[in-house]
């Protein structure tokens, strides 16, 4: 796959994050979800399939920075700074630094009755990202898509895009 990379991107969040790092992970991401079964894929609604495609995200990303990735299951950012490995549970649930990561299919339009497996990206009408951390500083927003058909499901969610931006 290829994508459209300005390598002039780079945050520090408590530690730095450069394009080239995204597009590991990214890569990374992709080559997990390929090796996971289609009949998983199927059987997953699409908010439980973009936690998965996060949370594999979050790990790639984490295995090319210096971050960790948060071991508070309900702590935030997804991605902390390795100084946070001295923290408390009370600090990791909002810590002060670090990376959220969100992860979207996408909004179409209602009706449009598109199954798992099946393309979205002509039909998106917006992106959304639903963070419930109001407290969130830097949020890497993520969308994700069906692709490579296979066996007549085109079973491989792909990350398609991310956004940086600033709550």
């Amino acid at each position: 796959m290829q994508y459209k990379i300005n390598n002039s991107f780079g945050i520090d969040v408590g530690f730095v994050v450069k394009a080239q790092d995204v597009a590991t992970a990214v890569e990374l991401t992709n080559n997990i979800l390929h090796d996971l079964p289609a009949s998983l894929y199927r059987s997953l609604d699409f908010k439980t399939v973009s936690a998965i495609v996060g949370s594999i995200f979050c790990d790639g990303l984490a295995s090319q920075t210096k971050g960790i990735v948060n071991p508070i299951e309900k702590g935030h950012p997804d991605i902390v700074p390795p100084d946070a490995i001295n923290a408390t549970e009370a600090e990791l649930r909002n810590y002060k630094a670090g990376l959220e990561i969100k992860c979207t299919v996408g909004n179409v339009e209602q009706g449009a009755n598109l199954r798992a497996g099946v393309r979205r990206i002509e039909k998106l009408t917006g992106i959304t990202w639903q963070a419930h951390h109001r407290e969130v500083r830097e949020l890497m927003g993520l969308t994700w898509d069906f692709a490579q058909k296979t066996d007549s499901f085109n079973y491989q969610p792909l990350l398609v895009s991310f956004i940086p931006t600033t709550s």
